[in-house]
């Protein structure tokens, strides 16, 4: 997970912490799930790239 990846979770908890209406705080623990998923998505796609890029077979 990238550092901008741990602030926007770590902002979005405070913001879900600090919310008035059960909406808001809805959004914000559904924005920090939606982030921990796309980076982890994208750390897969990452090894996916560098796996077919060293595979031999495939030059």
């Amino acid at each position: 997970m990238t550092t901008d990846e741990q602030w926007l979770i770590n902002t979005a908890a405070q913001h879900e912490k600090d919310a008035v209406s059960y909406e808001k705080a809805a959004f914000f623990a559904a924005l920090q799930t939606f982030v921990a998923q796309q980076a982890e998505r994208r750390e897969q796609l990452e090894a996916e790239i560098d796996g077919r890029s060293w595979n031999h077979e495939q030059w």
